[in-house]
């Protein structure tokens, strides 16, 4: 029974590593796609954040909300900082750390 329990749970793991790398693949190679008239590239999603709002960009539809009632001395800060998930806390702390000089 216990080797049961191994088996499914490796299963599990492979499974959600196969999809988050294949799902990883996949935007990356959509990310660096060109256009072959023009030779631009085709950006699939892009975020700009700005002091008091931030603009999200997805193909060609685009969202503009204010950030400002989360600053990092409200409540409003920690409430989203304890409901983002990890990885998007981990990739986050990444991309801020390869943005500095050292």
């Amino acid at each position: 029974m216990q080797r049961k329990k191994k088996k499914t749970a490796l299963k599990a793991a492979f499974l959600y590593l196969l999809l988050s790398g294949g799902s990883w693949m996949f935007l990356n190679s959509y990310a660096n796609s060109c256009n072959r008239l023009s030779g631009e590239n085709i950006v699939p999603a892009s975020i700009a954040v700005f002091d008091d709002s931030a603009s999200i960009e997805v193909l060609d539809h685009s969202l503009d909300f204010g950030i400002s009632g989360i600053r990092p001395e409200s409540k409003t800060y920690c409430a989203a900082y304890l409901l983002v998930p990890d990885e998007v806390r981990a990739a986050a702390y990444l991309i801020s750390l390869s943005g500095t000089d050292s």
